[in-house]
This record gives C-alpha cells, structure tokens and sequence, in this order.
C-alpha cells in the first residue's frame, strides 16, 4: 500500500458519511428499470421510449441526495460539527448550520432506501456496467492527476485505483448489497407483511438499543457496512409493498418528520454543548452517534424524504432524468481519494475570501457547478459503454451461452 494511500486509509473514519451511490451507487433506478442501482446510469439497459416514461420525482430525490453528499464532504474536520468559537460567537446562527449539518446527513441512507423502494434486480450487463463506471473514475482521475503533473505514477497507487469496492467505501459495501438482493427479494415476496414488518421490529430494535444507543454491538459500524444496508433495503421493500397508514399521509406531514427529526438531531448537539460543556469534535461518543448513518433521527428523516419525493406529481422532466443519470459519478469523481484533499481546499478558499450571502452563493455556485460538469464528463463514459463494451459484452455472453448449449 503506497503511504499516501495508506495515510487516506487510516483516516477513513472522519470521511465516512457518502458515499453513493453510494451510493447512479446512479445507484438511482426508475420502477421500470430491470436493476435499481441508487447512483448508475440505466441508459445501456433501458430502451430510449421505456426512459421518456419515467416520472421524475424519486429522479429528482436522487439529486438532491448526491448534493447532500457533496455538501457533507465539504467539511471534514470533526465530523463536521461547529467550533466552539463558532457557537460562541453566532449561537443563532451555528444553530441553523448545525440544523442543516443534520438534514444533509441523510444523504447515504436515502439511496440505500431507494434501492430497496425499487428492488435490485441484478443482470450481467447492468453489473458490468457499475463496475466500469467505477474504473471509469478512479483509473480516470488518477490518470489526469498524473497527466497534469500533479502526482507522481507509482504502480502501487495504479492497482489501488484499479479497485472500486477499496477505493469506495459505498461502492463496495453496495456490490455485496446487491450480491445479496436477490435472496432478499425472494424472502420479501414469501414473507407475510406481519413477519416482514416483525423482522424489521427486531431488526431495528437491535440497529437503535445495541448498536446505536448503548454501543452494545459494532457489526453495523454506524451504518457503513452491508449488514446495515440490509436494513435500509428491506425497510425500502417494505414501505413500497405494504406501507400503512403512516406511508399515505399528506406529503406536507412527511416534510414535517424530515425537518423535526433532524432539528432534533441539532438540538441534541446543542444541548450538549450548551447543557453539559461537551465540545463537538469526532472523539466526543454522543457526536459520532449522531453523524452515523443509523442513528435513529437519520433514518426517520430519511425515510420521511423519500415519502415525500415518492407523492410529488411532476411528470416526466428530461433534464432532471438527464442530471440523476449522473448522480453516482459526481460521488464517483469527488471522492476519489487524490481529489478529496482539493475539494476540501476549494471549500476552505471559498471560506477564507468571502463571507455572508457571497459565501454562500459561491459554495453552492461551486457544488452544483461541478455537478453540472462531471455530468457533462459522464457523457463520454455513457456513451463509450453503449457503443464500445456493452455491444462486446452482449457478443461475450452470448458466445458462453451458446457455448454451453452446445
């Protein structure tokens, strides 16, 4: 392992909250799709007609999850929690960031959540495809990088970017996800609603009693292994095949949870700084639990998000279809681990040079403009995968198939 890979490694736990993608990763598919990746783009899976159908509301979830993710990257240093100077100096004002820190946290679950809302249905072409697309971008990065002279080449760091799932923390926890989804399916389809929902009872009981609030267990590691997006999957699964009372309130109320469950995260961390002098940094227990994925106020808001984007009638929008198509290579570009140090470095200039309402309109002009341009980039990879490897793909399999007919 090359040290500066190795360096990235053993910092892994202060950048974990993504993925992404996460997971489109488009781990993002319609219900019409064969396969729900969240982030992967459909396009060689899919005919033209089947996409112009597609309703845009969970696509446009999808964006507003991976603009989450990018804005949770933005800052690092302890967990992303406010400084003591900052609380001291605009309470008000930390308060509300603090409120936002905890809605943009949501991001990681909601496109776990999505995947289960649709159902992976795993193919060979759609695999392959995700898995080029992370070569795609970790091979690809590293190439410019060392075209640029930016970086030295060293084989050590070209066989780390050779591996997705190592490279990705989401990448890889959602492969096995999706290596699991068929048996899941097929558990969800047989079980009754009665033991599906009691499954998630226990399932739940455990995520928020043992691991989340006594600690009790670390199989779950805050929500950044498989095993805990095997819980997000099947309470997907389940909200879209038997809901209840709870999933058909009026889109309205469904905004309410997501905005009261994580001012409520924020006003826990307010409190503990306020009520008990505890400082918010990454070492402090109470603060890892609420930025992990399953704290409970997580997956309420969550789930409550993607209630609400799921009642919304917007029809078929072509740019919003077009930009979720690329939702998981924007994760894919960003947090590539020689990118990541610089991205953090444009958001800190950005904060060292403007303050106020200019701040705040640079950084978001900053974040939707490199979504903008990664989905500009994700065009070349579309479209190399379409008329290159997928044609060579299909003339693969079907000389196994016919291979083993024979």
């Amino acid at each position: 392992m090359c040290p500066r890979f190795d360096s990235w490694w053993h910092h892994k736990e202060e950048e974990r909250y993504c993925g992404a993608a996460a997971c489109d990763t488009s781990l993002f598919i319609s219900p019409s799709y064969p396969l729900s990746f969240p982030f992967m783009s459909t396009s060689s899976t899919t005919s033209l007609p089947s996409r112009a159908q597609r309703s845009s509301n969970i696509e446009l979830l999808r964006i507003v999850a991976m603009l989450f993710v990018m804005c949770i990257h933005l800052w690092r240093d302890d967990a992303g929690m406010p400084s003591p100077q900052m609380l001291y100096a605009n309470p008000l004002g930390t308060g509300v960031y603090l409120w936002f820190r905890m809605a943009i946290l949501t991001g990681v679950d909601i496109f776990v959540l999505i995947s289960g809302y649709f159902a992976i249905r795993p193919r060979v072409n759609s695999v392959a495809s995700l898995f080029f697309q992370g070569l795609f971008y970790s091979v690809g990065m590293y190439a410019f990088w060392v075209l640029t002279k930016q970086n030295d080449f060293s084989l050590g760091e070209l066989s780390m970017h050779l591996k997705p799932m190592k490279i990705y923390w989401f990448f890889g926890s959602y492969v096995w996800l999706m290596l699991l989804a068929p048996i899941l399916n097929r558990y969800v389809e047989t079980a009754t609603r009665r033991e599906l929902g009691l499954f998630l009872l226990a399932y739940y009981f455990l995520t928020f009693g043992m691991e989340w609030a006594f600690s009790a267990s670390q199989q779950l590691e805050r929500g950044f292994t498989t095993m805990a997006f095997i819980g997000l999957y099947l309470l997907g699964r389940y909200v879209r095949l038997h809901g209840g009372r709870w999933c058909q309130l009026a889109p309205r109320y469904d905004l309410l949870v997501f905005l009261g469950a994580t001012l409520f995260s924020a006003l826990i961390a307010l409190a503990l700084f306020w009520g008990m002098g505890r400082p918010l940094d990454a070492d402090d227990a109470m603060v890892i639990r609420l930025v992990g994925y399953t704290s409970p106020m997580c997956i309420i808001a969550a789930l409550s998000l993607l209630l609400f984007f799921s009642k919304l009638r917007i029809g078929h929008v072509r740019w919003i279809n077009w930009l979720a198509a690329s939702s998981f290579s924007v994760y894919l570009l960003h947090e590539e681990y020689l990118m990541r140090p610089r991205y953090e470095a444009i958001a800190e200039y950005i904060s060292q040079h403007y303050a106020g309402i200019v701040w705040f309109a640079v950084l978001t002009g900053f974040v939707l403009g490199l979504y903008f341009a990664t989905t500009l980039i994700d065009q070349v990879r579309q479209q190399l995968w379409r008329r290159l490897f997928s044609p060579l793909l299909d003339r693969v399999e079907s000389a196994v198939v016919n291979r083993l007919r024979s």
